[in-house]
């Protein structure tokens, strides 16, 4: 299932905020050995999660949290005009309708869609998508490790490098922009097998 949470809710969903950042925690720390700080020794936290902060999230049917993505503003402080500017210095991107994902983590997943991606990862991919239809955003920007453009292709994300770095600390990364479209919805749909919501709820009466 497709969520979306907001920064400022962290009170409201203090369990599902802290599995989020223990996952964090886990994927980019203990496994990718990132060089970034642990928050307590248990959670992936950094000056981006922020009150105005949006998260795309996928559960799992009892509830549980199986994957995220991090949504900025790029007319706020972000990423790419902080953390990686040094990586892409001549890149400088900002717009109200345009949006930065960052910190896709999705945990491993048993349940696969047709195009061999788990269903979590298919998920947060979709639903970053959906956030940008349902709030006026005309295009997504990310930053990411060069393998995971598997990922991307075979959920159907077309995008545009705009920027390429390779360092020995960060190995290959990209700086991608993709248009956010119905046709990007549907084709997302149709690389994933994911249904709208309005079908499912159909098939099952």
């Amino acid at each position: 299932m497709i969520k979306y949470i907001f920064g400022y809710e962290r009170q409201e969903h203090p369990e599902l905020f802290d599995e989020m950042f223990r996952q964090r925690k886990k994927i980019f720390i203990d496994e990718k050995k990132w060089d970034i700080k642990a928050v307590d020794g248990e959670f992936e936290i950094d000056e981006y999660d922020r009150d105005d902060t949006v998260y795309v999230v996928s559960l799992r049917p009892d509830g549980s949290l199986a994957g995220s993505v991090r949504l900025l503003s790029t007319v706020t402080d972000h990423m790419a005009s902080g953390a990686f500017q040094h990586m892409f210095p001549g890149l400088m991107i900002r717009s109200p309708t345009i949006w930065e994902a960052t910190r896709f983590a999705v945990a491993k997943d048993q349940r696969m869609q047709r195009n061999g991606i788990s269903r979590a990862a298919c998920e947060v991919m979709l639903g970053t998508f959906l956030f940008g239809l349902e709030h006026g955003v005309s295009q997504l920007t990310g930053i990411y490790e060069a393998p995971n453009a598997r990922i991307y292709r075979k959920c159907g994300v077309k995008h545009f490098i705009l920027g390429r770095h390779r360092s020995a600390e960060h190995g290959a990364v990209h700086f991608a922009l993709a248009d956010v479209s119905r046709d990007m919805e549907i084709a997302i749909r149709e690389a994933t097998g994911l249904k709208p919501v309005e079908v499912l709820a159909e098939a099952a009466e």
